[in-house]
């Protein structure tokens, strides 16, 4: 794990100095394998449980802490060693607020053969439970946070950390960064990470029968192998901006419903800033919004075929033929599909 002594815990949170590690365990490994490891992925996981163990010192912490005159960051001076550890103590920091998140409701409370009891002292009494509720707010906000700001470090350093990359997104839009330069998600990877299945539906059932299947491929595996000509990008570059539209149309209704095994209910938190107790939009704006992605990516996606449908020729964009929605130069201002009505693509709030 990531965390193995209570020091290192200590550092995120200001816990009673009583505590000790081991009732920390199991939701220490809880918060790594639902939190940190499908963020960060299993390679690079274990990269980085290697690096904790070649760094272990006998009787030290095996904590690392940067000269606070030196800034981390290309050129600030740190090795590719400290900056490897920098980064492993901000995922630890995220981690410890997790693992705090998931106990904190188990913490007071003795489970035996006799029953479950509350744990209390004549010095020390439970919590209310909406102080404790309060809490678990803060420190899943808080771990939210930090994770997305330990993985805005590693790509800050990521040629300088001497790391294997962090899994790319298979899809044209690879990463939050990009992501952001068309929708607002607060460059936050964790939220980009929840839209993937969208991105993948969405590339499915309109990018797809746009390019056509060989088209598309042909782009994709040029797109993945930093292969396109200026022709090519060009296609990328009015790909991506409908790609996040349409995903963000479709999150809008799908990122606050929780689908369980015993029903489907309105997830009491914000999936942008996981703020538990914040106050859910109205249905009314939320439909706003919805629509205006909607017909925005529509709108970009009939540019898209506008173009193509004027610029395929044998010698660019041959492949375009191959779409069922290719109408030629003379009908392409004629479409029935994705109307694009600049005076309902606008939305104003």
């Amino acid at each position: 794990m990531l965390i193995t002594t209570i020091q290192q815990f200590r550092t995120a949170s200001s816990i009673n100095i009583s505590n000790t590690i081991d009732p920390w365990l199991p939701y220490i490994q809880d918060a790594e394998e639902t939190f940190i490891i499908p963020v960060i992925g299993i390679d690079m996981y274990y990269a980085i449980l290697a690096i904790i163990e070649d760094n272990i010192k006998p009787i030290e912490d095996p904590t690392f802490e940067a000269d606070p005159g030196i800034k981390p960051g290309p050129g600030s001076g740190l090795t590719a060693e400290e900056l490897q550890l920098s980064f492993i103590d901000k995922l630890r920091n995220a981690e410890a607020l997790y693992a705090l998140y998931l106990g904190i409701d188990e913490m007071s409370l003795s489970i035996s053969s006799a029953g479950i009891q509350v744990i209390a002292s004549d010095t020390h009494k439970p919590a209310p439970q909406y102080q404790i509720m309060n809490l678990k707010e803060t420190y899943i906000t808080r771990a939210h946070r930090q994770i997305d700001v330990a993985l805005a470090f590693f790509m800050e350093n990521e040629e300088a950390i001497e790391m294997d990359p962090l899994v790319p997104s298979p899809y044209f839009i690879r990463n939050a960064a990009e992501f952001q330069l068309q929708a607002d998600i607060h460059s936050s990877r964790r939220v980009f990470l929840s839209l993937l299945p969208i991105i993948a539906s969405v590339e499915k059932k309109y990018i797809i029968p746009t390019l056509s299947l060989v088209f598309f491929n042909d782009m994709k595996d040029k797109f993945q192998n930093s292969d396109l000509n200026d022709d090519e990008q060009l296609i990328i570059d009015m790909i991506t901006p409908a790609l996040a539209h349409l995903t963000m149309a479709r999150a809008l209704l799908e990122i606050s419903i929780d689908v369980l095994d015993w029903g489907i209910f309105n997830n009491a938190s914000n999936s942008f800033n996981s703020i538990a107790t914040k106050t859910q939009v109205n249905s009314e704006r939320i439909a706003r919004m919805v629509d205006a992605n909607q017909r925005d990516g529509e709108a970009e996606l009939k540019m898209l075929q506008e173009f193509l449908d004027n610029n395929a020729s044998a010698s660019k964009y041959a492949l375009y033929y191959n779409s069922s929605r290719f109408v030629g130069a003379e009908s392409s201002g004629k479409r029935g599909e994705f109307i694009n009505d600049p005076a309902n693509s606008i939305f104003v709030v």
